[in-house]
């Protein structure tokens, strides 16, 4: 590993941007970090053993911004990016920056200005999608409490949002006091998933900002194909994700059964992406986890749209080669 720069004596939040392969946008990303309005920041670039020109331009920027950190390292994946540079953080809160997004001028001045006045463990934002020159508004917290803290417990549905781990900070001291770190799964799908759901679980305190404050990329052309390898890594995530809730009996009983909606609809996602040679084995998985719920009765089926919870009643009640033959693409 090899780590160059200095930054500021005592940044206030610290935002890691974990790099791969991203030479067309990172200088875009980059560009809008380096203009916050918040100056009080550090921005540690993970290198994760990219093979195009962005370590050159990391180190550019490194050069050129003594609030910038380099990390080089072999690649091992999103996760271990994402752990390395928590390591190394040193604000009060810790923010992800996806190297091919860019932030509004005016995105940490904002959630740090609303973390400090509320004392918040976790403050998020809406986003807008990007795609070819324009923003279209994503307004995924709509429905849930604006400008005003609240306990997660409180609004159990808000695990069904996006993840859309890019628009939060999060609070440094509590990621470290309930063991919240990243799995380091090899590639770059679905890490972001028990992060997620493990600060909503353990935040005590939150603020929602309506205003779109990051700028989602849609239209990376490095997008997957459907695979037939690493079908089961969501399920390992939620998995995770799981353990670390029932190991907080009071918590677990305000989500659990927000818990499986989500869930439910994050299988769905993933029973989109892999080869429909795969679709029984998947649906199997997801049968004999159902089941269990239903039989602890944490199914509740008014969380549920209508049509999620006939398909999952179908798959329990027909099995999952019946549920796999008429559902060929999705359910």
């Amino acid at each position: 590993m090899h780590m160059t720069n200095t930054t500021a004596a005592h940044p206030v939040v610290s935002v890691l941007v974990p790099t791969y392969n991203v030479e067309r946008y990172v200088a875009q990303c980059l560009d809008s970090l380096c203009a916050q309005t918040l100056e009080n920041i550090e921005i540690i670039c993970i290198n994760d053993g990219a093979t195009d020109g962005s370590a050159a331009i990391l180190h550019d920027y490194a050069n050129r911004d003594a609030r910038i950190v380099v990390i080089d390292k072999e690649n091992s994946g999103y996760g271990a990016s994402l752990n390395r540079g928590m390591e190394c953080a040193r604000g009060a809160y810790l923010a992800i920056a996806e190297p091919d997004d860019f932030a509004e001028r005016s995105m940490y001045a904002t959630l740090y200005d609303f973390a400090q006045r509320y004392d918040c463990d976790v403050v998020k934002s809406n986003f807008y999608e990007y795609a070819e020159g324009r923003n279209r508004k994503n307004r995924n917290l709509q429905g849930y409490p604006m400008k005003t803290p609240f306990d997660p417990a409180d609004q159990p549905r808000i695990i069904c949002t996006i993840p859309s781990i890019w628009t939060g900070l999060y609070r440094t001291d509590m990621l470290k006091r309930e063991g919240i770190s990243f799995r380091e799964t090899p590639g770059a799908a679905f890490q972001d998933t028990s992060f997620v759901l493990k600060t909503w679980f353990a935040a005590k305190r939150c603020v929602l900002v309506r205003k779109p404050l990051l700028h989602y990329r849609m239209d990376n052309p490095s997008s997957s194909v459907k695979t037939s390898d690493r079908i089961f890594v969501v399920c390992d995530e939620l998995a995770e994700s799981e353990r670390f809730l029932r190991e907080r009996p009071d918590r677990c009983e305000k989500f659990i059964s927000w818990f499986h909606v989500d869930k439910w609809g994050k299988y769905r996602w993933n029973y989109e992406r892999i080869d429909a040679s795969c679709h029984e084995e998947f649906a199997e998985r997801m049968r004999s986890e159902y089941a269990r719920a239903f039989e602890s009765g944490e199914l509740v089926q008014s969380y549920f749209a209508d049509g999620d919870w006939r398909a999952v009643t179908q798959l329990l009640d027909e099995g999952a080669a019946s549920f796999a033959a008429h559902h060929l693409e999705t359910f």
